[in-house]
């Protein structure tokens, strides 16, 4: 691979080559508040919990108890995995932030064959994964707590009506506030502490600890592989559950947005996508600024360093098993061994069991709690991905960069609008449950792509002093390897028969 050959003390007239966009500027790192662990929360707590609240839904709560369900506890080690490889890319796009003051998408619009192609490569993969099935699916528990029971086919309607008051929640939710980032911070932040304490409460108090640890072990039985009834695993599910355990597709490297809208180092001085309303004296610089290797400096990064690794690893990994664990006891302990998930009840199927055993108030209780779980999710996509599209836009096209700093919302809406429109017309098109295994199947390769990329971008662009470790390095490699293994395995045993089924007639 390419290593870097960078000298910023050597560039001409302070500027570093920028590859194939605008070259950078260089200044100072800004310092950070001295790192203290406890000091850590109140001091920069934000981007891991926005990330918790977008990758808590899906797989925590909706593909981790179906993968329960089904085959028990034995194959929570797929988690496991999955979730420490991605950690790997969120660190590694978090890097190139603090180094750069852009997000990871204007690192990969550096790259050869320039800008316009990699705007339309990840644009073109990333729109075949946008179904909204997180509204979907929110709503078939506040569908079950309208109708008094778990919705059917019968009930399409209903959910399909609640689907849309929670996608204009969403929207909302990001139209207020100085900078979008601040509403979503203090949203994920109350959602994920009620989810994580309900949750909690009721595995303490109602869950024997024989289902503790069964749990507990199926996180570190790895390799294990018990097959379902028939002797048929169901790889479309299990690929998906691998993808979004964790953040999955492009999440991972959506973090290192909020990063910069947070302000972590370099991106001080860089500004944020400001919001529609309130957001008027909020500004975005259409390319990044760069630090001096300086003993200094150094010591700066390595400082900002230590906040993104209590970040990921206290806050976004540990929430990840949290939210994996207290969920999937539930599903253990309420949920009859071998039960499929039904499309229009998704969310809600956990909930019977519970009111069963603890009365009609935790029926309810616990779909509001899946509401919430879900909702977070999808409000971590509404704002995840027309923001990924502003960034690919803002940095990667010339004609954009020639917008006024303080336009950047100009495109982040519209896109946000299309966004919605789709939603409301997918909605009609696929079942919730089903839109969701869709999405996981096309993030798993997405994450093959941006672990490699990302490796490619910090390799070529961060000068050696700061580059990722060769362990880290390996983690990446490792996290393309994985995926790549378990989206084949999934397109060979279950997409190719499908179509071979249909085919044949």
């Amino acid at each position: 691979m390419e290593q870097s050959n960078t000298n910023i003390s050597d560039a001409p007239e302070e500027k570093v080559d920028g590859g194939c966009l605008p070259d950078w500027e260089v200044a100072d790192l800004p310092a950070p508040p001295p790192y203290r662990f406890s000091r850590a929360f109140r001091t920069v707590l934000g981007p891991g919990i926005i990330a918790l609240g977008g990758s808590i839904g899906s797989g925590e709560w909706l593909l981790g108890p179906a993968i329960t369900a089904q085959y028990g506890g034995q194959l929570l080690w797929i988690a496991t995995v999955a979730i420490l490889l991605q950690s790997f890319i969120n660190t590694e796009a978090i890097r190139y932030t603090i180094y750069t003051g852009e997000p990871m998408f204007s690192g990969y619009m550096r790259c050869k064959p320039g800008s316009r192609f990699w705007a339309f490569f990840y644009s073109g993969i990333d729109f075949f994964g946008i179904w909204p099935g997180w509204a979907a699916t929110a709503a078939t528990a506040i569908a079950a707590a309208w109708l008094g029971y778990m919705p059917g086919e019968a009930d399409q309607g209903t959910v399909r009506f609640f689907a849309y008051l929670a996608f204009f929640l969403c929207l909302g939710i990001v139209l207020f506030g100085k900078k979008i980032y601040n509403a979503l911070e203090k949203v994920q932040l109350a959602m994920v502490i009620w989810i994580i304490g309900y949750l909690l409460l009721i595995d303490l108090f109602m869950v024997p600890p024989k289902v503790w640890w069964t749990v507990i072990k199926g996180f570190f039985s790895f390799g294990a592989f018990p097959a379902a009834e028939g002797g048929q695993v169901d790889w479309l599910l299990l690929g998906a559950f691998a993808a979004y355990a964790g953040s999955g597709g492009l999440g991972n490297v959506g973090i290192s947005n909020y990063v910069r809208d947070k302000g972590w180092g370099m991106s001080s001085l860089v500004g944020a996508i400001p919001s529609l309303i309130g957001g008027q004296q909020v500004t975005l610089t259409h390319i990044g600024k760069v630090f001096r290797i300086t003993p200094e400096n150094l010591e700066r990064f390595r400082e900002w360093w230590k906040y993104n690794r209590f970040e990921q690893y206290y806050i976004w990994v540990i929430g990840c098993f949290f939210g994996l664990a207290l969920p999937a006891m539930l599903t253990i302990e309420f949920v009859p061994a071998g039960q499929q998930i039904d499309q229009w009840s998704a969310a809600a199927f956990q909930a019977d069991g519970l009111a069963a055993k603890g009365g009609r108030i935790f029926w309810y209780l616990t779909l509001l709690c899946g509401f919430w779980v879900l909702f977070s999710t999808q409000l971590g996509g509404v704002d995840g991905v027309p923001r990924r599209y502003t960034d690919i836009i803002w940095t990667g096209f010339a004609s954009a960069r020639k917008m006024e700093e303080h336009s950047a919302k100009w495109i982040y809406y519209p896109i946000l609008v299309i966004y919605i429109l789709w939603g409301v017309i997918a909605l009609y098109l696929a079942k919730p449950f089903f839109m969701i295994l869709v999405s996981a199947t096309i993030g798993g390769y997405l994450l093959v792509v941006t672990a490699l990329h990302t490796l490619y971008v910090n390799r070529k662009f961060l000068p050696k002093e700061i580059q990722p470790s060769i362990w880290r390095q390996i983690g990446l490699i490792a996290c393309a390897g994985f995926y790549s293994i378990f989206g084949t395995l999934t397109v060979i045993r279950n997409v190719i028969p499908k179509l071979i089924s249909l085919i044949s007639g």
